[in-house]
């Protein structure tokens, strides 16, 4: 990943709930095209972090650089920078009350201005990457969790955005739907797409990733690529993790 350029760059960032400390000072840098996997103990501020990147969580303190603007800087649209990083949830979070294609075209018209046609197609075009073009005017609970989550990660895509953001993706969904979600998101790694994922798929992470944290108690302890990651491991928390969960 030497040469790309710096796209995230999080600098002592801290988040404090009452009396719990979420994150405790983290401070690292993402590339663009680079695939980061995060992974950890439940509690150990993950998701946290995840939501600190694209602030649905205002971080108490630290720096996001994104793109080189300070996300932390109250003058800047936030909801401008949002819209270069594509969210996928557990839960889908689909509007219930609309079509597959309503729900990926809604945002790119009403937040950028693109016109219905194209929208629609662009839409199009990414259902059928997915093999979900025979579902575009099918509501989402006539889908399956696979599918929903399929569709999610579409609609994201619809935005064009620079980051795809993902928080735990599969865990909520039933194990032969897990493989199917994993396709997509390894397709996109491959087409260059700067990720960064929250999961517990430690085998999708050794195959995918190129660079995968150990969170635990707010903090990175250790990061690498995945083959020393797993097959190498220095702290002493990442290999009692691992024992556990490989």
């Amino acid at each position: 990943m030497n040469g790309k350029e710096s796209l995230i760059r999080v600098e002592d960032l801290k988040k404090e709930f009452v009396g719990v400390h979420a994150l405790n000072g983290v401070s690292v840098e993402i590339k663009r095209g680079e695939v980061v996997f995060v992974v950890g103990p439940s509690g150990s501020g993950k998701s946290t972090f995840l939501r600190c990147l694209n602030r649905l969580e205002d971080p108490t303190g630290g720096h996001i650089y994104f793109d080189g603007v300070d996300l932390m800087d109250g003058k800047i649209n936030i909801n401008k920078h949002r819209q270069k990083m594509g969210m996928v949830f557990q839960h889908f979070n689909l509007f219930p009350h609309m079509t597959v294609l309503k729900n990926m075209t809604i945002a790119p018209m009403k937040l950028q201005g693109t016109g219905k046609e194209e929208a629609e197609q662009e839409a199009m075009k990414l259902l059928e990457r997915v093999g979900l073009a025979d579902r575009a005017n099918a509501y989402p609970s006539q889908l399956s969790g696979g599918q929903k989550q399929r569709v999610a990660i579409v609609r994201a895509l619809c935005m064009k955005p620079e980051v795809m953001l993902f928080d735990e993706p599969t865990s909520a969904l039933d194990p032969e739907m897990v493989g199917e979600v994993l396709q997509v998101m390894g397709e996109l790694a491959k087409e260059n797409m700067t990720m960064v994922v929250v999961t517990h798929e430690m085998g999708f992470a050794r195959e995918v990733a190129h660079r995968v944290l150990f969170m635990a108690d707010g903090q990175i302890l250790e990061e690498a690529p995945p083959q020393e990651f797993f097959g190498n491991p220095k702290n002493e928390r990442l290999k009692a993790f691992l024992s556990k969960v490989i």
